[in-house]
Order: structure tokens, then sequence, then C-alpha cells
């Protein structure tokens, strides 16, 4: 929602270029879809200046560039610096309503320095000169407090500016580095720095430190929950968190100040299911919330507590196309007694399976990362996987964030060993449930999953009938060898996790765990997609295996996604890539032809180089 509280936009792509929708708020109407400054633009916030918002777009390199928007006008306005160079919006703040924070690369892409951009000139200014901070935590004044380094074993060091000046402000071990998180600096000067941090094993807690300068300051917790996350906490006013997003098997808002609590309880009987909050503006005057489901993007409402209105928010242009989806969660039962919170989702010709009746065709889905998780909200892959007639299985095997340390770390140097047995006992207990036949199996993933079901169809004892790999890891050993330069800070870490190729048992452990090493062994069909600009897992590991798999006589299709970096931005090539995915697994998992996404938006279709090897 816009500062003064007249417009709220969303950026929606549909089946061709992005354009963002503007919705008058007095009238409750859509004003007019403005063309989004760029094909590839990927995220749009407003700006604490009336009627002046922000958007960052991909330039199809994985570089990306910072536009401003005059929304009376929809007048789009470039404002990033050299081209190039990769930027975020590292702060925005109504202190300072003229001006955003940067974090960009243009100097060294191996770290982000800090720049203040003025919205009304677009100068810029250097606020902080970065000489190797993973990361920087602003005020409210947009001003550099607290500075982040990581150490050689992968612990994290928060200082009071440079750490040179040796003010270290807090600790972090490696154990917990993957879950401790800065929320938010409050209050003048950042009097007091609020932390998502660990509690015990498998819990999370938001903590208040007071910026103590000069020495550590033990932070106090505010509110604690159990085998969950706490994925986003809003600030009042002043500067104090009163409502949390806590996150176990599904999301749920809780306030923490309860002069809120009626109103989400009204928001809860009005909706008929869980609002999250997404932000506040204009004091607190204006809430919007999301509903979630499996089925469909998130809902958006705008509500006014003061008045209790409740409006929706049209985002959805293709509601016609919702797919009867169910998803049920499972805490299913791994080696050792440990379980995995795991989604399983259906469509309509499965649901329509009698009971007791033959188990139909299911893709088990492996989410990147692999420092993320599986959600049981809407995700476009499954949703579009389940609605082929599907069943879709998706774990948070260990490594997964979100359920506690004891968790992401169990999945420390598990590449190919435990974190792939924990996809094993998954599937086993699909299969021994009903809910997959284990003769009609296919594994889906990208990034680490990518990595995950390559390895996984290589090295199993499992008759699978396909894999689809994207951005898929091949070699693990070259992976960690040629980290991209922005990790710098992150290496440690990521060496620590999953092995040093640098030592010699470790780099042989890491090839027998590695895709490339197996390809002999892959006796399924693989379709492997890649970016040629994939700056995190360069495109050679696709290219590399697709040679294996040939020089094997294997089965093997490999697409070249000529215009995409590790991610498709492009709704269109999105589109193509679909198209040709539904193909595979129809002929390979389904033995029909199954319909992908319908045509796309725009005259011009995508680059993408399909090559195909000839099995024996």
């Amino acid at each position: 929602m816009s500062a003064d509280g007249r417009m709220v936009a969303w950026l929606a792509s549909g089946d061709g270029a992005s354009r963002l929708v503007l919705f008058d708020v007095a009238t409750g109407t859509t004003e007019r879809a403005v063309p989004a400054p760029a094909s590839r633009c990927r995220a749009f916030t407003w700006s604490h200046l009336p009627g002046v918002g922000l958007a960052v777009a991909d330039t199809g390199d994985e570089r990306t560039r910072l536009y401003r928007l005059d929304a009376p006008d929809a007048d789009w306005t470039p404002l990033s610096g050299p081209a190039g160079s990769q930027l975020r919006i590292a702060g925005l703040s109504p202190h300072r309503p003229d001006q955003v924070l940067l974090a960009v690369n243009a100097r060294d892409p191996r770290v982000h320095d800090y720049e203040i951009v003025s919205l009304r000139t677009a100068g810029r200014t250097t606020v902080l000169e970065n000489r190797g901070y993973a990361a920087a935590y602003a005020d409210e004044s947009l001003r550099p407090r607290l500075v982040e380094t990581v150490a050689g074993d992968g612990s994290r060091d928060f200082w009071h500016g440079p750490p040179e000046r040796g003010r270290l402000f807090l600790h972090v071990p490696p154990e917990d580095a993957l879950c401790v998180r800065v929320a938010a600096l409050t209050g003048g000067g950042g009097a007091a720095v609020y932390l998502v941090m660990p509690a015990g094993t498998d819990g999370m807690r938001l903590a208040r430190t007071p910026r103590v300068e000069g020495r550590p300051a033990a932070p106090r917790t505010v509110y604690a929950v159990r085998s969950a996350d706490l994925p986003q906490v809003h600030f009042s006013v002043a500067g104090r968190p009163d409502v949390v997003v806590v996150e176990s098997a599904r999301r749920r808002s809780v306030a923490l100040d309860q002069a809120l609590d009626p109103a989400l309880r009204a928001l809860r009987r009005r909706l008929g299911a869980e609002p999250i909050l997404v932000e506040r503006r204009v004091g607190g005057r204006y809430w919007i919330v999301a509903t979630h489901h499996p089925r469909a993007p998130a809902e958006y409402h705008l509500y006014e507590p003061g008045c209790d209105t409740l409006r929706r928010l049209p985002t959805d242009s293709r509601p016609h196309r919702r797919p009867a989806l169910t998803c049920r969660v499972a805490r299913v039962p791994l080696r050792g007694g440990t379980r995995a919170v795991t989604y399983l989702t259906r469509g309509p010709a499965a649901v329509t399976t009698p009971p007791g009746g033959p188990s139909g065709p299911a893709v088990l889905l492996v989410h990147g990362g692999p420092w993320r998780r599986a959600r049981w909200e809407y995700l476009s892959r499954r949703a579009w996987l389940a609605a082929l007639g599907l069943t879709v299985v998706e774990p948070n095997f260990r490594g997964s964030t979100g359920f506690g340390r004891a968790w992401v770390n169990a999945g420390d140097r598990q590449w190919g060993a435990a974190m792939q047995d924990d996809l094993e006992d998954t599937l086993d207990w699909a299969t021994s449930r009903g809910y997959a036949d284990p003769d009609r199996i296919a594994l889906v993933g990208g990034s680490y999953g990518g990595y995950a079901v390559l390895q996984m169809a290589a090295t199993s004892s499992r008759r699978v009938r396909c894999v689809v790999a994207t951005s898929a890891i091949t070699d693990l050993p070259d992976f960690l060898t040629a980290l991209p330069p922005y990790w710098r800070t992150a290496r440690p870490m990521v060496l620590r996790r999953i092995g040093d190729p640098a030592v010699p048992a470790e780099r042989e452990r890491l090839m027998a765990a590695s895709p490339l090493r197996h390809a002999a062994n892959l006796r399924c069909p693989v379709l492997l997609v890649h970016g040629r600009h994939d700056s995190r897992v360069p495109v050679r590991m696709a290219t590399r295996m697709f040679m294996a798999l040939a020089r094997h006589g294997r089965d093997a299709t490999l697409a070249l996604l000529t215009e995409e970096g590790h991610e498709i931005v492009d709704a269109v090539t999105r589109q193509a890539v679909d198209e040709l995915t539904a193909d595979f697994l129809g002929r390979h998992l389904v033995g029909r032809y199954l319909v992908g996404r319908a045509g796309a938006g725009r005259d011009e279709r995508p680059e993408i180089r399909v090559l195909e090897t000839r099995p024996c």
C-alpha cells in the first residue's frame, strides 16, 4: 500500500509480460494496469513518498536494475547505478521518505557496498564501503549500525560498526548460524535490536537485545515457539513487535499486543481461514492480510480494523483455472525415530481414486537450498503437477529450515547420505500407504533438489520411471571449488556443511556423492533444464552430465535456457518449460499425453536449445 493509503499495487505476469496493477482504495476498483519497467520485473514495493514506488528487474544475466514509479503519471525512471551490478533494497524508512538504502556490488562482485539513493534526484552517497562483511543492518534513519562477519568455522559475529574497531555485539556459534537473523533495529539510532534465534534444539524465539556499545549484550526472549519458525515479525509505529507469524506445518498470526487480538479473531471469523498479516500502513489504519491455500496463489484483503471493513483485492486474474487440489500434512516416520513434516498434494484424478483401488503415478518433489523448506500453501510447480493428475509428495528432509537448529544441523555433510535416506523413507511411506504406485514414480527437483533426484536415481535400488532436474548440482567438488564470487562470506558455512574438496579424503567422498560419477547407473530417462546465465550453479553442471549420460548410451534430454539464470523469471519461458516437462512426464511416467499450460501470452517464443540422446 502506498504511503498515503490511496493505492494498493501488485505485480501480475499471467501468461505474458509483467504488469503492475494499481487499485484505488477510495473507489474500491482497479484503476489501471501499468506495463512493468522490464519484462523480467521481479519485485515491487512502495516507498514512503506518496505515490512513489520501486521495482527491481532482472536484466536476464542475473544482474538487477532499480526503477522508480510515479504512480499518478505511470512513469518509470531507472535509478540503478553502474550497469551489470547486483543490487537489493536494504532499507526504507518513514524518517527519510525520499531515500532508499541499496546494497550494490558494482565496485567488487564479491561484496555489497551500501549506498543511499535519493528518490528525487537519483543522487548516490556511499555510507558503508564493504571490506568483506557478510551484511550490514541499518537503523530507522537508514544508517548502518551493525555489520556481520563470518569466521572460518562458519560462526557469525555482529559488530558495532567496522569490526577492526573491536566492538563485538553478538557472537553466533556455527551450529546456530543458519537460524539467526536480524528482525529490526528500532528506537533512536537503533537503540534496540530484535533477533530471531534458536530456543533449544527444536524451537525459535524472538529476542530483544539492548544495543550496548562496547560489550556483548544478553538477548532477552520476547516470544518463543517449539518445532516452528517465526518467518515474519511486525512492529508498531513505536518500534515494538506486536504481531508475529508462526510457521510449523502451516502459518498463523499471533498478537503480541493483546489489543490487536480482537481484530485477528474477527478476521478469522469473516475469512474462514487464517489471516496472515502482510503489512500495515497509515499508522495501522489499513492492514493487508493474506489467506493461503494449496490450490491457487494467496488471496489478499484490505482490512480497516477501526471500522471492521474488509475488502478482497482482485489479485487473482485467473480464478477459473483453480483446480480442485487437496494438500494434507503428514509427519512421516524416518529411520532413527525422527519424523519429517511432509505435504501430500493430489488433484482431481488422484482424489477420485476409490479407497483400496490402485495407486496412481506420483512425483517426489524435492525442494532446493537445501536450507529452505516445503510449505503447505500454494506452490506453482506442485499445483501444476497435481493438476496433471499426479500425486505430489514433498518432504522436509533433514537440513530443511523452519524446524529448529537440530534438524538443520542434522543435514551437515549428509549430501548423498542421510539426506537421501529421508527421501527413500518418504517414498516407502507413500507407497505403503497406497498414495503412490511403486512402479510409477518420477523424481523432480531444482538446484539442491535437482542434485538429490539425480543422485537418488543413480544410486537407489528403487525403480524410477524418470527424472526432471532443473539447475542441478552434478559435481560437488567442482561446485564447491568454484563458488560464485558473491558467496565469499558464505563460503565457510558452505564448506562446513557440505565438505571441503581441498582435503583429499573429503574430495573423494564428495565425488562419490556426485551424480556425475554415477552417470552409467542412471537407467531411467532424464530431463536436464538449465539457464545459460546461472551464476550459482554453472551451466557446465548440466552439459557435463548430459555428455556423460550420452557416452553411456542413456536416454537424456538437455534444455538450455539461453536467456535465464538460476531461476526461470520470464513467464513465457516458464510456459515453454512446462510444456516440455508435461510431454516428458506424459511419455515416461503416465504413458499418455499430458496437457501443459496454455499458450504464451506474447507472440515471441523463448530461445530454448534442446539436445537429446538416443539410448542404446
